[in-house]
């Protein structure tokens, strides 16, 4: 296991007027070494994976989009520990940063139309693509049931790092609802509030957080803050200025506000976004604590 993620004050200066305790969990941070795609919440969905002993020459299999943290992460874990990685993408074929990195890692690449990868649960569908039932299959996104515990760590350690006593708002970005579902579990039954920023448009996120609780003996609650995708995934402000550094794989995102970590378009810089949005309209009370998640994406 890796050791907790930093917390860091974020002294705003519409926080400050609000009256706000602004805090960062740094999850960028956790990381294997500086700037690996196997970072964040990546990490935590696949501990339940990566410790395993019978995983080195054995093939992991997974899906995603062109530009998925989870698959940049699976395939660097797949080099880092000696499996093979094979992914089915959804869509075109093409070629960009996060994938290059993924061919790097070993990664064996396959790319379906939209319609088939709507069958990606499908077990007959999967034997059609030629998984073989000796290949452990992961989740698009990362998430199983048996990695909420690993997720809802970051949680558990923020509680302690504020010397047992949780914040008062606890946010995250979400684009399947698997590490918002871990959270929320960790969360249940204490007087935090879990804020969800969907990155995606629709209204499904509450539901899809409570199929990943299902079985769940606690009393989660939640809210989900609508609003902030901005158009959709991999859609965001035109304001903000996207760039990829020298030697990075992924983009960063200013979005114009100061005293910030590095934020990516997709998920954190929406997430931020948001949560300052909310301070300024007086969403959180005077004196409160707020913790804002930032779950990697950064390499």
């Amino acid at each position: 296991m890796l050791p907790p993620s930093p917390l860091q004050q974020i002294k705003h200066p519409d926080a400050v007027r609000a009256g706000i305790n602004l805090w960062c969990k740094r999850d960028d941070l956790y990381a294997w070494y500086p700037g690996s795609p196997l970072q964040g919440n990546k990490v935590r969905k696949l501990w339940p994976l990566l410790l395993r002993s019978d995983l080195p020459g054995r093939t992991v299999v997974s899906f995603g989009g062109a530009y998925s943290n989870h698959v940049a992460a699976l395939a660097a874990a797949g080099h880092q520990f000696g499996f093979a990685t094979r992914f089915y993408l959804r869509g075109e074929a093409v070629r960009n940063p996060t994938l290059d990195a993924v061919l790097r890692n070993g990664g064996n690449l396959h790319f379906i139309s939209r319609t088939d990868y709507r069958l990606k649960h499908d077990h007959q569908f999967q034997r059609e693509l030629g998984i073989v039932e000796e290949e452990f299959v992961i989740p698009e996104g990362g998430t199983s049931p048996e990695s909420l515990p690993y997720t809802g760590e970051v949680f558990r350690e923020t509680v302690n790092q504020f010397g047992a006593v949780p914040p008062d708002f606890f946010c995250l970005s979400a684009g399947t609802g698997g590490t918002a579902a871990g959270i929320i579990g960790a969360a249940a039954d204490t007087p935090c509030t879990v804020e969800v920023f969907p990155a995606l448009r629709g209204s499904w996120m509450r539901d899809e957080i409570l199929r990943h609780l299902e079985g769940f003996s606690g009393t989660p609650a939640f809210t989900v803050i609508d609003g902030y995708h901005f158009g959709g995934y991999g859609r965001f402000s035109p304001h903000w200025k996207i760039r990829t550094p020298i030697g990075a794989t992924a983009k960063r995102a200013d979005i114009g506000e100061p005293g910030l970590p590095e934020l990516e378009p997709v998920y954190t810089a929406k997430l931020f976004s948001g949560v300052l949005d909310r301070i300024r309209t007086g969403a959180y009370p005077r004196g409160s604590t707020v913790v804002v998640l930032h779950t990697g994406g950064i390499y």
